[in-house]
């Protein structure tokens, strides 16, 4: 089934039940669109893409916009014709670009006018693209304007019915480990996670998802579909530059759901201890569930967050490459008492944890998550040797090393690329992290290797401090060490930034550029 068949049959059977809605508090500006309207204007826009631009099945279509309603009006009118979207993250620059070009060959390209600056320098380069079509009120020269496809009369049902393996989605990871990889998704992929986190997340159709992290990204993509597939709401918010406008949005929309990431959490926990959010001033008797993901979620954060937020707090975790985020999930009521886990899989998931010559580990021992569920990707775009590494046998081999306890629960210890060999012991910089974490002035922390000629390789914290506290390395240090072994104290502590994607993850092949010269660690668990 084309995955854009749920908003033809929203549009039958739910017409005038909100479909989206969109806010923009630097402006005030509220839009909204019910199901007819959303999937009249998907067919606006496709009819045009085929009747006037030749764009069809099979055909490749690049896409850069920041959030809004013509994000995913786009997005399921390229796949409505069972052509192939290539949703492109909005902080790739000119080079960046080019690559996506390189591997995707697309035959067009939509784009925000608030990226022309940055599209315009390579667009001569970008030689498969026949139609540059431009969202906004500045159009680039000899681009079309997309208000003329969003204007368009033809509202005839667009949809070009697929094979279930026929591909959907070009999605390039965030490159936190290195460059972008080109995951390949498809259609019955995505139908099967937006069955597996509705029966995780048991979403109903009254209720409203709302998101603002960048819809490119597949956690925020992933964790819509079920809401989607289901017919409730979607809110999405245009900016974040202040934390109280997720709070009013929540209040205001009845927003039954969410997703953070850590420093989203931490900035709006941050903003409730210093009086700048009230929770009491806001109706949020809606929100009923919280997800937090994307990276390791400090024991510290999630105790505040539990003990601070009036609804379900969840521990998540997902990859591109298995169908975004919702694939592990550690229950509210589990949270506290298991701390650091990320749960069971989810519903469609099975999983094992393995050594480097592909044996289960026992729990307690740490070993590389594999998994496989039909959400899986098709494998890794025109690159069959990338793909033969990470899908084995129907598995997909993740490159995080986790562990289990004696109940079966998973705890992230780290990224395979990232752990630190010194002196000879294997350090996973997650729990040195996680120990600075909870020091009180502490808002940030990321650790990397660096090089020592006794030990080969040290551990070097970046630190960032909460806004007006103050704090040296030696009265951090003698706090680690109340918490850590000696061999895992970082030898080098740096207060700068702490460098994360707009996803929240951290990105340590550029802090390790940054702070050692270096992108790739000197050791891996291979």
């Amino acid at each position: 089934m084309n995955y854009a068949n749920y908003a033809c049959l929203h549009a039958r059977n739910l017409p005038n039940k909100t479909c989206l809605i969109e806010r923009t508090p630097a402006t005030g500006v509220r839009r909204t669109l019910t199901w007819k309207e959303f999937n009249q204007a998907i067919n606006r826009v496709a009819n045009y893409l085929s009747q006037k631009l030749q764009i069809g099945r099979g055909d490749y279509v690049m896409h850069l916009q920041n959030n809004s309603l013509e994000w995913l009006i786009s997005y399921y009118a390229i796949i409505k014709l069972g052509a192939v979207v290539v949703p492109l993250n909005f902080r790739f620059v000119g080079s960046d670009i080019k690559f996506a070009a390189e591997v995707a060959q697309p035959k067009a390209f939509i784009l925000g006018s608030e990226f022309l600056s940055v599209v315009e320098p390579v667009r001569s380069e970008l030689q498969t693209v026949k139609s540059f079509i431009c969202v906004g009120d500045k159009i680039g020269e000899g681009m079309l304007d997309y208000r003329e496809l969003a204007a368009y009369a033809d509202t005839t049902e667009a949809i070009v019915e697929v094979e279930s393996a026929a591909a959907l989605a070009m999605m390039f990871t965030s490159g936190t480990t290195g460059k972008p990889k080109p995951v390949l998704h498809t259609h019955f992929s995505l139908n099967n996670t937006a069955i597996g986190n509705g029966m995780s997340y048991f979403v109903e159709k009254n209720d409203n998802y709302l998101f603002f992290l960048p819809l490119y990204h597949s956690g925020t993509m992933f964790l819509w579909a079920p809401f989607y597939a289901t017919g409730a709401t979607g809110t999405i918010l245009r900016d974040l530059k202040d934390p109280k406008w997720i709070i009013e949005a929540l209040a205001e929309e009845k927003a039954t759901d969410v997703l953070f990431v850590v420093p989203i959490a931490v900035g709006i926990l941050n903003a409730i201890d210093r009086g700048e959010i009230k929770l009491a001033d806001y109706d949020l008797s809606a929100w009923r569930y919280m997800e937090i993901g994307a990276q390791p979620v400090p024991f510290d954060v999630m105790k505040r967050l539990v003990e601070t937020l009036p609804c379900a707090v969840s521990n998540i975790y997902g990859i591109t490459e298995g169908g975004g985020g919702g694939t592990f999930n550690l229950y509210p009521d589990e949270v506290l008492a298991r701390p650091g886990s990320i749960g069971k899989p989810t519903f469609g998931v099975e999983a094992r944890l393995v050594d480097f010559a592909g044996n289960e580990v026992p729990p307690e021992e740490v070993g590389e998550l594999i998994f496989r569920t039909p959400r899986m990707m098709q494998g890794y775009f025109g690159n069959p040797e990338m793909t033969a590494e990470s899908l084995k046998d129907g598995w997909l081999y993740t490159g995080d090393l986790l562990k289990t306890d004696a109940d079966g629960y998973y705890y992230i210890v780290d990224r395979k690329k990232d752990m630190i060999t010194s002196g000879g012991e294997n350090i996973f910089p997650v729990e040195i992290e996680d120990a600075l974490m909870e020091h009180p002035d502490v808002d940030d922390v990321a650790c990397i290797g660096t090089p020592d000629e006794r030990l080969v390789e040290a551990v070097m914290a970046i630190v960032q401090l909460k806004e007006g506290r103050a704090l040296t390395a030696e009265e951090l240090l003698a706090f680690a060490k109340t918490r850590l072994a000696t061999y895992k104290l970082p030898r080098v502590i740096k207060f700068d930034q702490v460098m994360r994607n707009p996803t929240g993850k951290l990105m340590k092949p550029q802090m390790r550029e940054k702070y050692t010269g270096r992108k790739e660690a000197f050791q891996s668990l291979v």
